[in-house]
């Protein structure tokens, strides 16, 4: 102990007399610590933080698999599967459900739409959480005919009601209904994300309601996850024989809650990033021994002097893992203070974005992350020290004594060059998967949706069956508000539909009519969207054949449908398609029968990175529904319109509150926030990456320069042109690249397809294997890199009088 603090204050002593090789060495480790510690609290926020709920490893989620989620979430389930849940499970758990909603809140004069959800009368008690004012849900208020009661967030209470404890046993309109608030939920509670409202669901035995319930159970004490496992499967064998139509072609799946949160999908991301991050940290680890080896070989006379006096292996091995040690420590704190910043800068991102985590996750550092933090500061110092201190064994030292200026010179230079090869091939690994996926992103947001979305603010209503009860109704209120909009001086045009293209299309199965669904084969499906007769005009769509919706499509008229390109050529079977009739929802007997009346050029209906598929539009007054979106074209600023555009609604019905007003472009960018922040991310590693291979090849090239500036002498000497020299340094650095680059090149496709079957919404012919330009450019910029590395101190050395090379040391 006493020869290890000894050796510390050494190696202390020693980086105070070379502080600029110190902070180099700290600045290198410190990039590659800090994109790893930022992962570790991403991860530890994320994946093993556990959810806030007392005994949250009891608490389970059950849903069915259909395939068709390609985040790995299970699909919410019916009202009334959760009611025969409840009862298979009796005894072994209690079983509720939520469905995410927003829900209108009139009352105050104030109609606002909030995030909520629709839950049992028993999923706070399930989670283990009782309101802090008033009373919780119960049984009695899911049922049909219950008097309608509101749950309150904390921060709505204060924000709207001035936490105001009156405020229990309130009338309320909420969704065009009078509801009574009953209580208050704790401070910064939110389930299943960051909703404000809760509204009980209406349950009956035999009847399912229009939503469906994400399920929550909480497992009995004593009672085994593999006894909810198999009672779970008992009850889905039942199901699948009852109702086989419903179940077909799905399974059920029973797993963590907290996998709800965080799903399989977003787990093997984070996996991913933490590859590249490890990737970093390799390299500056690669980087830094290859520092602290020049170092060492600098100091090569001097460790053989401690030889001579007696020192042993073991001794020198201590006093260079020791200074790898101090400076690996220094690195981790800078490293940690760096990732602290950018997982705030992360949180924040995150809070401010709609679609942002549950309100308990929190990018922050917590104790796992320092401990694990002083884990990787160890093994990073090892891994640094090592090398340097398995060269400065005691025979080589003795040779450097004798030989003066030789002796580990060679193998540790040969040791530098092995170590560049593996930092090329791990900045090429990275730099081509960050390249890939931000090429990716920029498709996303360069796509080509069809439409002119310049100008445009947008706008979702929702109208309930209460106040609205029959499809006339509703799209009367549609009309009158787009027409009460087209009436505006700044408005030029307004339409409403279901769907925004872009933003949210909605797949619906089809076929052509007169054809049967075959058992179990998989049926075509389209985007679908409900439109109005203004939806042609406003996104400046043209007409490559018929015609749009006017007057003629009645709600008892002939059902008509509009079709865009792709959906033509698919199925046109070599002919028009006008005329042609299909069938909607082919399995539903009252699935509707629509004859094509038009043809439009391809519309991308669904998001950016969503599979493509054909689009098929019908007319909102033939397929009316309760909740549509608006658009508007505007003149001037579209952001400058949304407070005309609410009171405009509101001035309709004052019951009905205008929610998400943006403007499309704003839209869009909300769409692509996951990927635009993940592309940023690895951006940043794929940076420090790039700096630190580009400083690492510098190092090793000017270092096996510098052993060679006596042959450089000797050659300059005897007559040779210096660009004879630089030809001999550049062929000898290319062989170590190209190796790197080669190793490089198969290592990056493949992480890069690996990050394409991680990544949701990021189209596949841009992320994988098959993208030749992004390698291109990746190698490119490495190969630019390593040429400039070799070509400056070869320059440099070139510049010196031959005379003076000659008795270079």
């Amino acid at each position: 102990m006493h020869a290890m603090l000894l050796e510390l204050k050494q190696a202390a002593r020693g980086m105070t007399n070379q502080a600029g090789f110190s902070l180099l060495v700290i600045g290198v480790l410190a990039a590659g610590l800090g994109c790893v510690i930022y992962m570790l609290i991403a991860i530890g926020s994320m994946v093993m933080r556990p959810l806030p709920f007392p005994d949250a490893e009891r608490l389970m989620h059950v849903g069915v698999d259909s395939g068709n989620n390609r985040s790995g979430q299970l699909d919410p389930m019916r009202s009334n599967d959760l009611l025969q849940l409840r009862r298979q499970l009796t005894g072994i758990a209690d079983v509720s459900g939520f469905e995410e909603a927003t829900i209108n809140l009139s009352d105050l004069d104030r109609p606002e739409r909030f995030n909520g959800a629709f839950v049992s009368g028993n999923l706070f008690r399930v989670l283990g959480v009782a309101p802090i004012m008033g009373r919780d849900f119960t049984l009695a208020d899911e049922r049909e005919g219950a008097p309608p009661v509101v749950m309150l967030s904390h921060d709505l209470w204060d924000s709207r009601y001035g936490s105001d404890p009156g405020v229990i046993g309130r009338q309320v309109r909420v969704n065009s209904q009078t509801a009574t608030i009953v209580g208050v939920m704790p401070a910064d509670f939110s389930y299943p994300r960051r909703e404000v409202i809760w509204a009980p669901g209406t349950f009956t035995d035999g009847v399912n309601s229009d939503l469906r319930y994400g399920i929550v159970i909480r497992r009995a004490v004593g009672a085994s996850s593999t006894a909810i496992e198999t009672a779970v499967a008992s009850w889905f064998a039942d199901a699948k024989r009852n109702e086989p139509e419903q179940f077909r072609e799905v399974r059920i799946g029973v797993e963590s809650l907290a996998l709800l949160a965080v799903h399989a999908g977003t787990r093997s991301l984070l996996g991913v990033m933490l590859v590249s991050a490890m990737l970093v940290l390799l390299i500056a680890c690669a980087n830094t021994t290859n520092l602290l080896l020049t170092r060492t070989l600098a100091r090569r006379q001097e460790l053989a002097i401690r030889v001579a006096l007696g020192a042993d292996r073991m001794r020198l091995a201590v006093h260079l893992i020791a200074q790898s040690l101090i400076l690996t420590l220094i690195a981790a704190g800078v490293g940690l203070l760096c990732a602290r910043i950018a997982a705030g800068w992360t949180d924040a991102a995150f809070r401010a974005s709609p679609d942002g985590p549950p309100y308990w996750i929190h990018f922050a550092l917590d104790s796992n992350v320092i401990v694990l933090t002083l884990v990787v500061a160890l093994v990073t110092a090892l891994v640094s020290g090592l090398l340097p201190a398995l060269r400065a064994g005691s025979g080589a030292m003795a040779g450097d004594l004798r030989d003066g200026t030789r002796g580990a010179g060679g193998g540790m230079a040969r040791v530098s060059r092995v170590l560049m090869v593996g930092e090329v091939a791990m900045s090429l690994t990275l730099l081509i998967a960050v390249g890939t996926l931000i090429r990716g992103v920029m498709t996303l947001e360069r796509s080509d949706l069809g439409i002119d979305p310049d100008g445009i603010l947008t706008a979702r209503v929702g109208l309930f069956e209460s106040a609205f009860p029959t499809g006339a109704a509703q799209v009367a209120l549609f009309d009158r508000i787009t027409d009460r909009l087209r009436g505006d001086p700044a408005v030029i045009d307004a339409t409403a539909g279901t769907n925004l293209p872009g933003l949210d299309g909605g797949p619906r199965q089809f076929i052509a009519d007169g054809e049967v669904p075959a058992g179990d084969t998989p049926l075509p499906r389209a985007n679908y969207a409900a439109v109005d007769d203004h939806f042609f005009s406003l996104y400046g769509l043209r007409m490559i054949e018929g015609r749009f919706f006017d007057t003629r499509d009645t709600a008892t008229a002939t059902p008509v449908a509009v079709v865009d390109q792709r959906f033509a050529d698919r199925y046109g079977k070599e002919g028009s398609v006008v005329g042609r009739r299909f069938k909607l929802d082919p399995r539903d007997a009252d699935g509707p029968v629509v004859t094509i009346v038009g043809v439009i050029p391809a519309l991308w209906l669904d998001q950016p990175g969503d599979p493509i598929r054909p689009t098929l539009l019908a007319p909102l007054r033939q397929q009316p529904a309760r909740f549509v979106s608006l658009a508007m074209r505007v003149k001037g600023d579209p952001a400058a319109f949304a407070p005309r555009l609410v009171e405009t609604i509101r001035a309709v019905d004052p019951d009905t509150p205008a929610y998400w007003v943006r403007t499309y472009a704003q839209a869009i960018s909300e769409a692509t926030f996951g990927q635009r922040t993940l592309a940023k991310m690895f951006g940043t590693f794929g940076l420090v990456a790039l700096v630190l291979a580009g400083a690492g090849l510098y190092g090793v090239i000017a270092f096996n320069v510098g052993n060679r500036t006596r042959e450089i002498g000797v050659r300059r000497a005897l007559g040779a042109p210096s660009i004879s020299v630089l030809r001999d340094v550049l062929t000898r650095a290319t062989w170590q690249v190209g190796l790197g680059l080669v190793i490089g090149l198969g290592l990056g496709l493949s992480l890069a397809r690996i990050l394409e079957s991680a990544l949701h919404g990021v189209p596949g012919s841009v992320v994988g294997g098959g993208n030749v330009m992004t390698a291109i450019a990746a190698l490119s910029v490495l190969i630019f890199a390593a040429a400039i590395a070799a070509v400056v101190p070869t320059r440099r050395a070139l510049r010196i009088d031959p005379m003076i090379a000659l008795r270079h040391e």
